[in-house]
């Protein structure tokens, strides 16, 4: 098993052979690995938001050392700047507006942030502590959907629920609380827009209540997948959802070091990773992201990376498709 020991910022090239979730083989994987662990320029302590540019493919990283960094589509770094304020924790949630600005649910602050896109203006903010509309407890994920109304999670103190802004950052609706039962939330972590279907619907990642959900954009109830468990199509604290073009929904499980692929329908798919430091080895991974060329962008948290693959799912089996990531920055 190749081990990496990174001391420096990393960009690298690399080919995975895997095992499908039967016994046998997958085909090779091709993936880009970019960072190292650290603090200075370039370099990541432990990613836990990723956003990409569906464009060009560069990509925005929010790390525990409170700073978002950006990326060029090749995993170059480009610039990095810090939050107004990190010492009492760090976001886990940002998302790109199709102006090119960029949202950052500010956890600790109780509050969302936007900023120009390189990140020399912060454009606006809204948000206060508490659990009436517009407040947040723990602000966890954000997302847009096409009509620009923005969705941002929030869970702590029994107040685990979605709440739903128009671009301006007024109150428009919420739904969630805590529980178990269908429509209720157990730290609702990661969220993603589907615009797949005839309309667009949320997906919540339910993380300790080991389920994904689904719901209208008015926060109407429509289907859950995934239960408690290591096996095939059977989740371990997910944290983070994406959606492909062909809406293949992709779930991060932190509690497994995998991603899951399921059907629109919520039918299992295929699965890949496992615990490791190995390329293609994932270590609590937070945050899962589709780019151009549904390339999928990986917060692999405690290795201090990103990995990008370009897969297709194939039955049981995740196979490679079309050319492989490239690096011109080794």
């Amino acid at each position: 098993m190749i081990r990496l020991h990174l001391a420096a910022p990393l960009v690298l090239l690399v080919a995975l052979q895997g095992c499908s979730p039967s016994s046998s083989a997958r085909p090779s994987v091709a993936l880009l690995i970019v960072g190292s662990m650290g603090k200075t320029a370039g370099r990541m302590y432990q990613p836990r938001a990723i956003a990409v540019d569906p464009a060009s493919g560069g990509f925005y990283v929010a790390d525990r050392s409170g700073r978002i960094l950006q990326y060029d589509g090749s995993g170059k770094p480009l610039r990095e700047w810090f939050l107004p304020e990190y010492a009492n924790g760090q976001p886990v949630g940002i998302a790109l507006e199709s102006d090119g600005n960029l949202l950052v649910n500010d956890s600790h602050y109780h509050r969302i942030l936007r900023y120009s896109h390189d990140g020399t203006t912060l454009i606006g903010q809204w948000g206060t502590e508490g659990k009436g509309p517009g407040q947040f407890t723990f602000g966890r994920d954000i997302v847009v959907d096409r009509e620009r109304f923005i969705y941002a999670g929030d869970y702590g103190g029994q107040n685990d629920r979605i709440q739903k802004f128009s671009r301006d950052g007024r109150f428009m609706l919420e739904w969630g609380g805590c529980g178990e039962e269908p429509g209720k939330f157990q730290r609702p972590q990661g969220m993603a827009v589907d615009p797949t279907g005839a309309e667009e619907t949320i997906l919540v990642a339910d993380c300790s209540n080991h389920r994904v959900q689904r719901f209208t954009r008015e926060g109407k109830w429509l289907s859950s997948l995934g239960r408690l468990g290591v096996g095939p199509g059977e989740l371990r604290y997910p944290i983070s959802v994406t959606v492909g073009a062909d809406g293949t929904v992709y779930v991060c499980e932190w509690g497994n070091h995998r991603i899951q692929g399921f059907d629109a329908s919520g039918r299992f798919r295929g699965f890949w990773g496992q615990a490791g430091r190995a390329p293609g080895e994932l270590s609590h991974p937070w945050d899962v992201a589709v780019g151009p060329g549904g390339k999928i962008y990986v917060a692999d948290c405690d290795n201090n990376r990103v990995q990008v693959f370009r897969w297709s799912l194939q039955g049981l089996a995740l196979d490679a498709a079309g050319a492989p990531a490239e690096s011109r920055h080794p």
